[in-house]
């Protein structure tokens, strides 16, 4: 790929821009719309959690990787 230098910015070309801000959005609403193609992602639960035992913490984890990925924050539930 060739370099191009320029000795003065307004020799600079103008850059590329969307034709309006509705393309914009037409883009951002499709790339949504894929993503919630792939299904819901997982988060982990926010904070720290103390346990007695390492089985204790294991259960836990068992747990919450076994729970539907829908139902781990109902904030980001979409139905």
């Amino acid at each position: 790929m060739p370099v191009t230098r320029y000795r003065d910015i307004a020799d600079l070309p103008e850059p590329a821009r969307a034709a309006s801000a509705l393309e914009g959005l037409a883009a951002a609403c499709a790339a949504s719309s894929t993503s919630r193609a792939f299904g819901h992602t997982r988060r982990a639960p926010r904070g720290v959690r103390r346990f007695r035992s390492i089985e204790d913490a294991d259960a836990h984890r068992q747990r919450w990787e076994s729970a539907p990925a829908d139902t781990d924050d109902p904030k980001r539930s979409r139905t």
